[in-house]
């Protein structure tokens, strides 16, 4: 018994040619596929999942150059030399940070309504905030700190009691060392040194203190920092318990190039090469459990927290992406990763310099115009030498934090989109039946708002998130909906709008969880059947070999319409040729997409095409040299959609 099916003409982006009569169809969410970097993957979403709920966190710029206070950058901005540096400065932060109450941050950090906090552990200038091991560490463990001062662990015992993740952030730029300028040893240093990394009239590094610069061993100097830096990150990742994250900042070498183009020398990968020209000695490095393989930066991480997020600071592709300054986001919504805004609710300088702030309006609109583009934001503060934030900065964190309880169900537990925002007048976040219209401060259009189609869906409500008061609406031809009556005092900068619909804003993958059968399975390396539909991207089905004609099959349970299906293949860069069949009875099949000519090396394949069937099957036809019959996820739907991260989709065949 064959399937019925219509041949259904698709547009770039998938979108069926005659939609729009009732209503265009609605965007899925791009998939974001876990990558493999220097040994490493991604963590798969089930692990950054908290950061895209929770949206918001709190970071804190704090050490002896808060003493100066004149930024984070206060050493090299002024090239002042690393012993004149300790000698100026950490006595006085010694004598003033002892009253730093950890518990005030906290606090200020639940104000904000953030869920983590993160602390600069370590900055460019080297100092650390924990009594660090490494002969050559400056730390809070030297006089003329009290004995015993560790400012981490108080941190970390103050976050975890009031309920929020912990983040360390720690930076491999270490402007003591005079090596960090030329890890090659090169004389002077190849290419040149930027002219603000060297003194007026001299080739060499800012930061050398002795008599013979051009005799002076950079490379073993380098070596020296890189053990450091190691040995510093082996007792972050055993000493402080669960560290939810791993801010890095700094992989770039002589504040030149990029993050990745430092790799060859800190390895931030899972392993280290013992070839490397910059060995890590036995003492400050630590190998794999098991392998005694050399593990880099991120294998040690993931050793001892496998849990943890990273980002891509290391010169690693990182869990997630940094959006760093006080550039508003503008343009499509940032699908296919996890991109986190930073900025500095100061206004300037990340670390202390003086009492002031930028406006609640200007951090909305960095904070908005993120959430509405999928993105989460960390605000920093930079508290004073002793530990206390700065009344201006600590109002505008309370002032958002007010923002956030009042707006809570429009951000918390939310994804970005799913329509792109209109850069400077409004944009959306959405949850299950909820779509929100988010109207910034430049929005237009006075006191109503008309949505864009919303598919098949049909409006329930409508209603003011502040007030919960219901709102006048009307559907609009396309099935789009306009709202009146709209009170944009409160919060001019963002109002926001709840829609809710009589079903998912996005349509739903009905394949997720059903019965799945293949006629050839990896089982020795787990991969298999049910991974392709268990709705996690880190996890694929493959056959046991490298041929074509093998089948993967799904079960919907019963006969029903489908509108098309979305495929994930295993890697990127690879031309998988395939068709896609249905069955009503699981014996006689229709074709309802034939890609066995397809050129295009896409890892996610978007087909529409319209069928009443109960079994969707996946046939590989063809394979590029390198690939495998192997699907990291198969999406089956019955509602029309689009794919708006798919820029050439399949055309269905009836």
């Amino acid at each position: 018994m064959a399937v019925a099916t219509a041949a259904t003409v698709v547009g770039p982006v998938g979108i069926p040619a005659a939609a729009a009569a009732a209503g265009d169809p609605l965007p899925l969410v791009p998939l974001r596929i876990p990558k493999l970097d220097q040994g490493t993957w991604q963590q798969p979403d089930s692990k950054i999942q908290w950061m895209r709920d929770n949206k918001l966190a709190m970071f804190i710029h704090w050490g002896v150059y808060s003493e100066p206070a004149q930024g984070e950058w206060y050493m090299f901005g002024s090239k002042t030399k690393p012993t004149a540096y300790r000698s100026q400065y950490a006595g006085a932060f010694a004598a003033q940070s002892q009253s730093f109450d950890p518990v005030a941050w906290a606090q200020l950090a639940r104000d904000l309504g953030a869920a983590q906090v993160v602390l600069t552990t370590r900055h460019h200038d080297g100092f650390a905030l924990w009594p660090s091991r490494h002969p050559n560490a400056w730390t809070s463990a030297d006089a003329p700190f009290p004995a015993g001062t560790d400012f981490v662990t108080r941190y970390v015992n103050a976050v975890r009691a009031a309920g929020l993740r912990v983040g360390l952030y720690y930076s491999p730029i270490d402007w003591r060392y005079p090596g960090y300028y030329d890890v090659t040893g090169a004389k002077p240093p190849s290419p040149a040194l930027t002219s603000d990394c060297v003194l007026p009239n001299s080739p060499y590094p800012w930061n050398y203190e002795g008599t013979d610069p051009a005799g002076f061993d950079y490379h073993e100097n380098a070596r020296t920092m890189k053990n450091e830096v190691y040995q510093s990150v082996k007792e972050l990742v055993t000493d402080f318990g669960a560290v939810d994250d791993i801010w890095w900042d700094g992989g770039w070498l002589a504040q030149q190039g990029t993050d990745a183009d430092g790799s060859f020398f800190w390895e931030p990968g899972q392993y280290r090469d013992p070839g490397n020209g910059w060995p890590v000695d036995a003492a400050y490095g630590e190998t794999e459990w098991g392998t005694g393989k050399p593990l880099g930066l991120t294998g040690l991480v993931r050793q001892h927290l496998p849990n943890a997020v990273a980002n891509s600071r290391s010169g690693w592709v990182g869990d997630y992406d940094i959006d760093e300054g006080f550039g508003v986001p503008s343009g499509p919504i940032r699908f296919g990763r996890l991109v986190q805004k930073a900025f500095s609710v100061s206004g300037g300088t990340w670390a202390y310099s003086g009492d002031h702030a930028m406006s609640l309006s200007s951090a909305l609109a960095l904070i908005v115009n993120s959430f509405v583009r999928d993105m989460c934001v960390i605000v920093n503060v930079g508290p004073d030498a002793t530990g206390a934030v700065p009344s201006k900065q600590a109002a505008v964190v309370r002032q958002i934090g007010g923002f956030m309880t009042a707006n809570r169900e429009a951000v918390h537990g939310t994804r970005g989109g799913p329509w792109n925002p209109v850069d400077g007048q409004y944009g959306f976040t959405f949850t299950d039946r909820t779509v929100y219209a988010h109207l910034l401060a430049g929005y237009s259009g006075g006191s109503s708002f008309t949505s864009p189609s919303l598919g098949d869906a049909k409006v329930t409500a409508v209603y003011d998130v502040v007030s919960r008061s219901p709102l006048p609406h009307s559907t609009t031809d396309g099935n789009g909906v306009t709202v009146t009556g709209i009170d944009r005092t409160r919060y001019p900068d963002d109002t926001v709008v709840a829609i809710v619909l009589d079903r998912p804003v996005v349509p739903t993958d009905i394949a997720r969880g059903c019965p799945t059968t293949a006629d050839s399975v990896e089982t020795s390396h787990g991969n298999v059947t049910a991974n392709a539909v268990d709705g996690d991207t880190s996890t694929r089905w493959c056959a046991a070999d490298g041929g074509t004609g093998h089948r993967l099959q799904a079960d919907l349970g019963s006969v029903r319409p489908v509108t098309g299906a979305r495929i994930a293949w295993e890697l990127p860069g690879k031309a998988y040729r395939f068709r896609v069949d249905g069955s009503t009875d699981g014996s006689t099949w229709s074709t309802l997409a034939d890609l066995s000519g397809n050129t295009t090396a896409a890892q996610v394949q978007t087909m529409t095409f319209t069928a009443r069937t109960r079994y969707v099957r996946v046939t590989v036809t063809g394979l590029d040299a390198g690939a495998w019959a192997s699907i990291r996820s198969l999406e089956v739907y019955d509602r029309r959609f689009l794919d708006p991260s798919v820029s050439n989709s399949a055309t269905a065949a009836g």
